[in-house]
């Protein structure tokens, strides 16, 4: 609740904004909306409107557009007004998720041979979709381990982790090492946390087996989110005989939910056909129509209480991570490796698969390249992990290669062969690896070199100069502004402001790679090739 009251309050403030450009007569991309929105300056809005894009509003019918904006900005505020007003003391899964805390604690205490048995038993990892409900947890867990004698145990033993920032001075490493120091290989063994409250940001890569209890406090779009983190605890090397994931299910209205999803995407497919959607709507999922069977199956399951999707670890084809398939690959070089190491250059195979079509390893130098190339003429799936999902498949799987899709890789290997060239090529324009620097910092650069202060030398200056021209985040091209005022009169004063404000930030001088050297279409090299047959 408290996430859907924060983001109805962005989009609200977002609506803002568009009416801000409305006023100046300009109609502002989504993305020119998002970087204003990250750099929360005004002063930046016609720089952005031009760098990141919009249109005259003369090419729109004003008076309706203006209307339009205002009445949904209404509906927003009013949505998250009343979201807002739900006090942390109201929550019903806040009072459930204590009660489970107090369960596992009593367990642990019950079941335990020893203290250091009854804190691993005890150990728990929170995890939730939005970095905002890690706020609204954490809170309220705080205050109820101080309060609620079940919860004794746990007093001065919860951290949360919600990005790559610190929280409440702990940062992500130190958390993970806090509260698995025995699995994350902590360099002091230092064991402080019993409760990790976190987004997906740990959900895959960590290795938290020490830790016995999953909660779910949400469902993430995607059910294989859960398979991930899952992946945490469930692994070689736990201490615990069992583990446990529990999920918090909307299940008097899950049906309605389920439906809810598949009216969305197919609105969203409508749009993307007529008008285009420009950004991603529903988290790690397409535009396109998908089938929603599989996932809705998984989901049932799983309010069943059928825990065969996690105990497979997330083996169907939409459920893998890279960490997954490293431990693939290494385990098959391990049972096959010397198969493997002996194939031929341009071998392949086929088998009955999610999608028809044809993947390509390819390789330039020593580079690697991935292509699944659609049999139905679709665009090319050039991304690792999409690549490998669509070919995942068992040591057991059937070879199927019926004999006109073995002669159809000839024209998807030319069109997949032409792809990596032409992304090749690209990379060989000296100006297509240079860094995109914003406006203001190339004037803050530019400032510096006709105002340098006499108390720096000429090396550090230029490296200070090199740290400005540079692709900065919004937030951070933002801190800059603050101290950038080229209407002062006392300009080296702006220069030292500058200077002190790029040092307390750790700016460092950004080298964009080199251009790469021509190579001809036949320099890309077939290593290996499959083609995927639709099941």
């Amino acid at each position: 609740v408290d996430a859907f009251a924060r983001t109805a309050e962005r989009m609200a403030q977002s609506h803002d904004r568009f009416l801000q450009a409305l006023d100046r007569g300009r109609v502002p991309s989504p993305k020119s909306l998002q970087d204003w929105g990250e750099t929360d300056s005004d002063e930046a809005l016609d720089e952005l409107l031009a760098e990141a894009g919009s249109e005259p509003v003369a090419l729109y019918r004003e008076a309706d557009l203006r209307r339009d904006i205002e009445a949904d900005r209404a509906i927003l505020r009013r949505l998250s007004r009343r979201a807002f007003l739900v006090e942390r003391e109201d929550d019903p899964k806040l009072a459930r998720l204590v009660d489970e805390l107090a369960r596992i604690a009593a367990e642990a205490e019950k079941q335990a041979r020893n203290r250091q048995e009854a804190r691993d038993k005890r150990k728990v990892a929170i995890f939730t979709y939005f970095s905002d409900t890690v706020g609204w947890i954490e809170k309220h867990v705080f205050a109820a381990v101080e309060a609620d004698g079940r919860l004794a145990a746990y007093r001065g033993r919860v951290v949360s982790v919600s990005s790559s920032e610190p929280q409440h001075s702990v940062s992500r490493r130190d958390a993970v090492f806090g509260f698995a120091p025995r699995s994350a290989h902590s360099p002091d063994e230092q064991d402080r946390f019993d409760i990790l409250i976190t987004t997906d940001v740990l959900a895959e890569g960590e290795n938290l087996q020490q830790c016995r209890h999953i909660i779910n406090y949400d469902l993430p779009w995607n059910p294989m989110r859960l398979v991930q983190r899952n992946g945490r605890v469930n692994r070689i090397g736990s201490p615990h005989d069992d583990v446990f994931i529990r999920c918090f299910f909307p299940d008097s209205r899950l049906d309605d939910l389920l439906s809810l999803e598949a009216r969305i995407r197919a609105k969203l497919e409508q749009a993307a056909r007529s008008i285009g959607v420009e950004d991603e709507v529903i988290p790690e999922s397409s535009v396109r129509r998908q089938d929603f069977t599989e996932t809705r199956e998984q989901i049932e399951a799983l309010r069943r209480e059928d825990a065969g999707l996690l105990e497979a670890n997330g083996e169907r084809a939409n459920a893998y991570s890279g960490e997954e398939y490293r431990q693939e690959l290494r385990q098959g070089l391990l049972d096959y490796g010397e198969e493997i190491t002996s194939l031929p250059w341009s071998a392949g195979a086929g088998f009955k698969g999610l999608r028809a079509g044809h993947f390509f390893c390819a390789r330039i130098g020593d580079k690697p390249y991935l292509r699944f190339v659609p049999a139905d003429g679709g665009e090319i799936i050039d991304d690792r992990l999409g690549c490998l999902r669509l070919i995942t498949c068992e040591p057991e799987t059937e070879r199927y290669l019926p004999e006109d899709q073995r002669l159809a890789a000839y024209a998807a290997w030319e069109r997949a062969r032409e792809h990596i060239h032409a992304e090749w090529t690209f990379f060989t324009d000296p100006a297509n690896v240079q860094p995109r620097v914003s406006a203001v910092l190339r004037r803050a650069a530019a400032h510096l070199r006709a105002n340098p202060p006499p108390d720096i030398t000429l090396e550090n200056l230029n490296a200070i100069i090199e740290s400005l021209e540079a692709p900065l985040s919004r937030k951070l091209e933002n801190l800059i502004r603050e101290v950038y005022k080229p209407e002062s009169d006392d300009r080296r004063a702006v220069s030292s402001a500058i200077i002190k404000r790029a040092r307390e930030l750790g700016l460092q001088p950004f080298r964009a790679p080199n251009a790469l050297p021509p190579i001809e279409l036949d320099e890309v090299r077939l290593i290996v090739w499959m083609a995927v047959a639709h099941e």
